[in-house]
């Protein structure tokens, strides 16, 4: 059966692009292809992530913080999710959810609360804001938003 090829040049936003947003550096051997309402559910996460980017690099790009975000895995086949040690609920499965590389703990704290008082201030909820640590001892901020039932779960996750 031929696989289909998804453009990795897609906006999903002005500043993410659908290739970003689905590219296993870990494991590129796996068909990692969105379906339609994956990548609609992407893009819900895109308008937070913009807001994150634009609301951070106005705050700190003085002081030499400000810069792109960088997402280091965003939708997850069934596959690539087993292969990474995901849970099998995880909100990467549905493009709800992305994890997002940090350069230390301050910025993983300022990206967290940026992303808090964006919701806040627009009455939007989210599912999920997790700072998580890896067994190696790396941290990242896991950001998820679902269509409907978020559940507003905030938590520090150790490994």
């Amino acid at each position: 059966m031929k696989q289909v090829e998804i453009n990795q040049e897609a906006k999903l936003s002005p500043h993410f692009t659908l290739g970003e947003l689905t590219v296993s550096k870990s494991h590129p051997e796996v068909y990692n292809v969105p379906s339609h309402v994956h990548i609609e559910n992407l893009k819900r996460v895109c308008v937070w992530l913009e807001a994150l980017r634009e609301r951070y690099n106005q705050r700190y790009v003085l002081a030499g913080a400000g810069g792109p975000i960088i997402i280091t895995s965003g939708y997850r086949s069934a596959e690539l999710n087993r292969k990474v040690g995901g849970v099998a609920t995880s909100n990467h499965l549905t493009g709800c959810a992305v994890d997002i590389r940090v350069a230390g703990k301050k910025q993983l704290i300022r990206y967290a609360c940026i992303l808090l008082d964006y919701a806040d201030e627009t009455k939007q909820d989210f599912d999920e804001i997790l700072l998580e640590r890896g067994a190696a001892g790396t941290i990242w901020l896991h950001f998820a938003v679902r269509a409907q039932g978020n559940r507003q779960k905030i938590n520090f996750l150790k490994a």
